[in-house]
């Protein structure tokens, strides 16, 4: 027994010693927990960049060339707070900042590896050059704005202009595969010189992973400047004093041949006052372009004219009201004396003539002229009218535009001209599929000065709203907003052209239409600025591709709101649409109105609409070419011709407004705005079609406000017609008075024996 228990003593010691064993030694402690003993941590750089650093347990690594490292760690507890990744300038060019990890850096002590996220930021520096490409001194720009795509603003002046400058280059983000890193792109929203911006806003774009060297290019113009005199069209004037937007005054004399040039003067808007040989009035004049300005100076003979004629008319008048005067200068050296010496009737005895309709008739025909004076004083106001007239701007001009607009004739359309209107630009949309581009520049739709000036534009042309293509994003909610607020000031009429489909063309959700046509409803149901059929209009693209059933289940809660209209295509979905939708805006820019038979199926489809009592937008097109966006054909503009024909077949379909197709969509080539390839020649075409007279001068430049067309002496053009019509009273009232019969108020005397005068 003793003998056993001696043995089991002993086996149970040994146990003991082998599980003491096993606890001290190396694979005990491999078999602790991961996270508590010490590893090694992988780590792969998002962007793949050398030279990142990596602090952790006093030990530092470098990431390789493939942006991978590994680095001991003691233990995975609480890593990250233990873990530096430092500011790091990798590069003279380049430093990396920490952004972000993907996973948990415990994986690591199971050798996965973790994904570090970095930003990168990189030095740039600019220079300047002009449209020819030759170097403009830093020193002539006094400020310069940069803009990022995620909203990174550098205001820069003084030395920052010359200095180089840390811009960030990269961010990352989550993907579905992990991290990735986007690279950062940067636009010049302006860079001023004399007081105005010399670039076309978001027009120059730079991204700093590719480029650090940027090359901003300015936009100066090689100006002439003469001046003329009024009446006699001679040279006059010793120079011009050009007033510059910052205030700055500088003079330019005339050279020998009566022209002051400047062969850089950066785009912006001038005040032109000539000096030296007469009177001259500031004279604002835009510069967008290469030009000569003709300047126009009341001339010291020019004021000796109107000094005559005015002398002339005032001595007229007085022989008018003293015929005794006028006889006199009549019959000269015939005096009083020589009268009473021939038995003639002296000064006391003068007796006033006095005519009666019987006198009159027996007058030989011409006699009953007005004198010689008076007729002189008439051809005279009528030659200061027709001597001012040339200098009064034209009946409607407007100073926002350009534009010169007179009133439309007989002709014009009497329904409603809405031209459909995209807000989707951004200033990278410039860099995809687009043969052409607007004179404007390569706008962002969320530039408000740029809605003002279509709006404008638009308006001069005799269009009077715009079918705003949307769908309920964040982003273009926003530019909604204000595009209202632009057309409620300019008294000018929105519809809504409600993008049912993805960009795959694939319709969008019951639900997501319902949501989206709710919320509109609900927020601009009531505002003025939609009432073009006292509801806001709503067309809704894609409803062809649904059944009534579902048409009505989508838009019956609104259209007690709003006008729906669908976008069908084809007679049979017209027809089957009845009752479910308030009318048709059929989305026709492809056709070849010259060609083809776009004026029976648009008639047909008229009809059809109307036998409901819905509304029909028929639709007009100056031309197509989507053959960079996969489009098959190409419809030419013809010099108009294609606009002219569409526009006659949708006036033929009898329509309750008229969609043109479009006023900006570059990328289908159906767009009206002035442009660089076809300038302003179909605008034109529609305004001339709409019995409205334009002369679109858009300078090309999407920061800088409008100025128009600026009309050299308006004031004294006023003051001519007002002289005019002062010195044309006196004489409507003389020339009254001398054709009443006696005896009615105001008429001339009669035959009076004890008129003493």
């Amino acid at each position: 027994m003793d003998v056993t228990g001696r043995i089991a003593r002993a086996a149970l010691l040994t146990l003991v010693a082998v599980a003491l064993g096993l606890a001290v030694s190396p694979w005990a402690a491999s078999a602790r927990p991961a996270s508590t003993g010490p590893g090694v941590l992988h780590l792969r750089v998002v962007p793949p960049l050398a030279g990142v650093v990596v602090r952790v347990d006093g030990q530092t690594a470098r990431s390789d060339a493939r942006g991978r490292l590994r680095i001991r760690v003691h233990n995975f507890v609480d890593l990250k707070r233990r873990l530096v990744v430092p500011e790091t300038r990798i590069d003279p060019t380049r430093k990396v900042v920490f952004d972000r990890f993907r996973g948990d850096v415990d994986a690591g002590a199971r050798g996965k590896e973790v994904e570090l996220g970095v930003r990168t930021a990189r030095l740039v520096s600019w220079s300047f050059i002009d449209r020819f490409g030759d170097a403009v001194p830093a020193g002539r720009v006094t400020a310069m704005r940069l803009r990022s795509n995620t909203g990174e603003i550098h205001d820069l002046t003084g030395p920052e202009l010359t200095q180089p400058r840390w811009v960030s280059e990269s961010r990352t983000q989550q993907g579905p595969q992990g991290l990735v890193s986007k690279q950062l792109y940067y636009v010049v929203d302006s860079a001023m010189v004399d007081g105005t911006s010399v670039v076309n806003r978001a027009g120059q774009r730079f991204v700093p992973w590719e480029q650090q060297a940027w090359v901003v290019q300015l936009l100066f113009f090689r100006v002439a400047f003469t001046a003329t005199d009024m009446f006699f069209t001679r040279q006059v004037g010793e120079g011009i004093e050009l007033t510059r937007a910052d205030g700055a005054v500088e003079r330019l004399p005339f050279g020998r041949d009566g022209t002051a040039v400047v062969p850089d003067l950066p785009r912006g808007t001038y005040t032109i006052t000539v000096f030296g040989g007469g009177v001259s009035f500031g004279r604002p004049v835009s510069i967008s372009k290469d030009q000569e300005v003709a300047l126009t100076v009341i001339s010291g003979a020019d004021l000796g004219l109107v000094t005559f004629a005015v002398l002339f008319v005032a001595v007229g008048l007085v022989l008018l009201g003293r015929p005794h005067l006028l006889a006199r200068l009549r019959r000269p050296g015939r005096g009083p004396a020589a009268a009473n010496r021939e038995g003639r009737p002296g000064p006391r005895h003068r007796r006033r003539l006095r005519w009666s309709r019987a006198d009159r008739a027996s007058v030989p025909a011409g006699k009953d002229r007005p004198p010689a004076p008076l007729r002189a004083g008439i051809m005279l106001v009528l030659l200061l009218a027709a001597l001012a007239g040339p200098l009064l701007p034209a009946g409607g001009a407007r100073a926002d535009t350009g534009h010169r607009q007179d009133t439309p004739h007989p002709s014009a359309t009497p329904v409603p001209v809405l031209a459909y209107y995209y807000i989707w630009f951004n200033p990278t949309s410039w860099n995809r599929a687009k043969i052409d581009y607007p004179l404007l520049g390569r706008y962002s739709s969320d530039d408000v000065e740029i809605m003002r000036r279509h709006v404008r534009m638009a308006k001069s042309a005799g269009i009077n709203g715009f079918l705003v293509s949307w769908k309920h994003t964040p982003q273009l909610d926003e530019r909604l907003a204000k595009l209202i607020e632009v057309a409620r000031e300019e008294h000018f009429h929105l519809g809504i052209v409600y993008q049912g489909l993805d960009f795959a063309r694939t319709p969008l959700a019951f639900d997501t239409v319902r949501t989206d046509l709710s919320y509109f409803a609900t927020r601009y149901a009531t505002d003025p600025v939609f009432d073009i059929f006292g509801r806001p209009v709503v067309v809704w693209t894609g409803s062809d591709r649904f059944t009534a059933a579902q048409i009505q289940a989508t838009v019956g809660g609104v259209r007690g709101k709003l006008l729906v209209l669908g976008n069908a295509k084809k007679l049979e979905d017209v027809e089957s649409s009845q009752g479910v939708l308030d009318g048709q805006a059929y989305y026709w820019s492809s056709v070849d109105p010259v060609a083809g038979v776009s004026q029976r199926k648009l008639a047909e489809m008229a009809r059809a609409v109307h036998r409901r009592g819905g509304l029909w937008i028929a639709p007009v097109t100056p031309g197509f070419d989507a053959r960079l966006v996969g489009g098959k054909r190409a419809v030419p503009r013809r010099a108009g011709d294609t606009l002219r024909a569409s526009f006659a077949a949708a006036r033929l379909s009898d329509p309750d407004a008229i969609g043109v197709i479009s006023w900006n969509e570059f990328s289908e080539n159906t767009h009206i705005e002035p442009s660089e390839r076809f300038g302003a020649s179909d605008i034109n075409v529609l305004a001339d079609l709409l019995g409205v007279r334009v002369d679109v001068a858009v300078p090309a430049d999407s920061s800088e406000p409008a100025d128009g067309d600026h009309w050299g002496l308006s004031a004294w053009g006023a003051l001519l017609v007002t002289g005019a019509a002062v010195v044309a009273l006196p004489l409507g009232v003389l020339v009254r008075r001398r054709r009443l019969p006696a005896g009615v108020p105001g008429g001339r005397p009669g035959l009076d024996d004890d008129d003493d005068h």
